[in-house]
């Protein structure tokens, strides 16, 4: 009964797994597939583009503030007790009168239109301001699209070197697995030792466990380029491309060059410029605090009085009337002229950060392109090793062949070729996050 219960489980998992890799969707992936994919899926470029809707929409509150406010009003107020006036009279009229005013009851509906006439720019320059806030978000988005495209393109290249350090890594362990079938043969035809049968499976041993430990890197590799690009573990990624040098038009730019680019082009620079602008308008309108201002309205109304509820038209009335009003601060103590010095140091502090921002760009700029020079330096310096590596393999196990050398010097040729071959896969990798560091560094990632 209980093997008929495991069996039966068994069956259950096999068709489960069947369901999955059957409805398991397959993704040729290349970097600029990733790179559209996160544009499109990543949290955080989401959260970017939504203050940017967010922005559009005070514009449109701001620019409100020019229109006019037209708002219509109704009540209905009972007294419960009507107000008792007093009219003093001669004695020859009948001397002092007492008497109820108004009626219990009094409706009253009608419109109010109110229209600010002078603001001295207040208005004005809030609504600017929020333009200026919907450029300050555009250019938030698109730094926040360079670091994040910075942070997939580092992704990215983490997996294709990982990959390649599976490929170092397999080829590492089928050229020890070959070397231990040829000492073996040595030793079977009496031109090899027991030690020299050891130290080969020794090769082949420690190899083994690099080859589990690539293969554990380049998952982990892949789990964070599918959280960078906003993906499940239910969609197969098929990598399309290999570690290669990608030669760039930046390579042949100077460094003065690329300097004017990324200040020029940043989207920090574009913000930082607007604040700039943001602080100008801040200040005038705290200039704007000391002038008059000057409001229209006008309301239009009818109002019913009557001492029960059943009204009728008769007892509706009409008024129209309009108002200017001109409203001059005198004095607040002094908290208009508190605003002012504040917006006038505010407009230092953004001189003070636009210079501290243009130097950090430079510094940017400069240990992106030496890095991507000394990386570039490093490839074409390990690809010449990787073929004397080879030519020394070769040469080594040729020697031992014809026992001119020993074991030793066939796993020490072996471990150079490895360690050649990895180290010019770390070298394409560096050289590329390199490029894609300089390239986010002057905005043309």
């Amino acid at each position: 009964m209980l093997n008929k219960k495991i069996l039966i489980l068994v069956n259950a998992i096999l068709l489960l797994s069947l369901s999955i890799s059957l409805y398991a969707e397959t993704l040729d992936l290349d970097l600029k597939t990733a790179r559209k994919i996160t544009l499109e899926n990543n949290p955080g470029i989401k959260l970017a583009r939504e203050e940017v809707n967010k922005s559009s929409q005070r514009i449109i509150e701001s620019r409100a503030g020019l229109l006019p406010t037209v708002s219509a009003f109704s009540s209905l107020q009972h007294a419960w007790e009507l107000p008792t006036m007093i009219l003093n009279l001669p004695p020859a009229m009948g001397g002092q009168q007492k008497f109820k005013m108004g009626t219990e009851n009094n409706i009253v509906s009608g419109i109010n239109i109110y229209q600010p006439l002078f603001t001295s720019g207040v208005i004005w320059n809030g609504y600017q301001i929020s333009k200026i806030g919907y450029n300050i978000a555009q250019s938030q988005l698109k730094s926040a699209e360079q670091n994040i495209l910075t942070n997939l393109t580092s992704a990215y290249y983490g997996v294709l070197f990982s990959k390649s350090a599976i490929i170092v890594s397999e080829e590492a362990l089928q050229s020890s697995e070959e070397n231990l079938a040829q000492v073996q043969n040595f030793y079977n035809a009496g031109k090899s030792s027991q030690f020299d049968i050891l130290r080969a499976e020794v090769q082949v041993a420690n190899m083994k466990p690099i080859v589990v430990s690539a293969k554990n890197n380049f998952r982990l590799a892949e789990s964070r380029l599918r959280m960078i690009m906003g993906i499940g573990e239910s969609t197969e990624l098929n990598f399309t491309e290999e570690m290669e040098l990608k030669y760039s038009d930046l390579t042949e730019k100077t460094l003065a060059e690329l300097i004017k680019i990324a200040t020029s082009t940043r989207p920090e620079m574009m913000i930082m410029n607007n604040q700039k602008q943001i602080a100008n308008r801040q200040l005038s309108m705290s200039k704007a605090a000391f002038m008059p201002s000057i409001v229209f309205g006008t309301a239009y109304q009818y109002q019913g009085q009557r001492d029960d509820f059943k009204f009728v038209g008769d007892d509706f009335f009409k008024s129209f009337n309009s108002s200017v009003s001109i409203n001059i601060p005198l004095f607040n103590g002094f908290k208009n002229s508190a605003k002012l010095q504040q917006a006038k140091i505010a407009i230092k502090e953004s001189d003070h950060q636009a210079e501290s921002l243009t130097n950090g760009i430079k510094l940017e700029v400069k240990g992106a392109f030496f890095t991507m020079k000394e990386a570039q330096e490093k490839v074409q310096t390990q690809q010449k090793t990787i073929e004397q590596a080879k030519e020394a393999q070769r040469l080594a196990r040729l020697m031992y062949s014809e026992g001119a050398s020993t074991q030793l010097d066939v796993l020490n040729a072996n471990l150079a070729l490895n360690q050649a071959r990895m180290n010019y896969q770390q070298s394409l990798f560096e050289y590329n996050v390199a490029l894609a560091n300089l390239k986010k560094s002057i905005n043309q990632l």
